[in-house]
């Protein structure tokens, strides 16, 4: 390998070591957040993979991803739906090349409260954008997050709850 390779190398790899060290980090700050759930949560690394080249890049997007994914382990709920860092990502990549209607971006606001990233002055309106348009917005978000649902984020854990979910809706 020639020195220009090695650059190339670590220029490809250090992304992808900073990611597992915020996912690391994230896992233990949800075992200690989520005791009773401590041993799931540790096995639950595999479930953090990037599902988008800007995960890699912004350290915000990336660690809200994490954490959504490991809460929901906790609670045993279903991993593979969108999480909310993915939502806002689909939509900020839909705001360049269109103008978002209202209970859109009353969506993006609600998604990027929700992934806890830094506030902005879109988040300020979210009050607004809920009394306006807030059935919508729901809808708007079950939708999107089936749209973005990553069918190899599996654990034991989603499969059991994907089951009572389709149990819960057949009665």
């Amino acid at each position: 390998m020639s020195l220009p390779d090695i650059n190339e190398l670590q220029d490809l790899l250090t992304p992808l070591f900073q990611a597992m060290e915020w996912a690391e980090e994230e896992i233990e700050a949800a075992r200690r957040r989520h005791r009773y759930a401590a041993d799931r949560i540790w096995h639950s690394f595999l479930l953090l993979t990037p599902t988008h080249d800007l995960m890699s890049r912004s350290e915000a997007v990336y660690r809200s991803h994490c954490r959504e994914l490991l809460d929901r382990v906790a609670r045993r709920e279903d991993t593979r739906p969108g999480t909310a860092a993915e939502c806002c990502i689909a939509l900020s990549e839909t705001s360049l090349r269109a103008p978002l209607n209202t209970s859109a971006a009353g969506l993006y606001a609600r998604m990027w409260a929700l992934a806890q990233l830094p506030a902005i002055e879109m988040t300020d309106s979210s009050v607004h954008y809920e009394a306006l348009e807030g059935s919508s917005i729901d809808q708007q978000e079950a939708w999107l997050r089936r749209k973005l649902r990553q069918e190899s984020r599996i654990t034991v854990t989603s499969i059991a709850a994907a089951a009572v979910s389709r149990q819960a809706s057949a009665a």
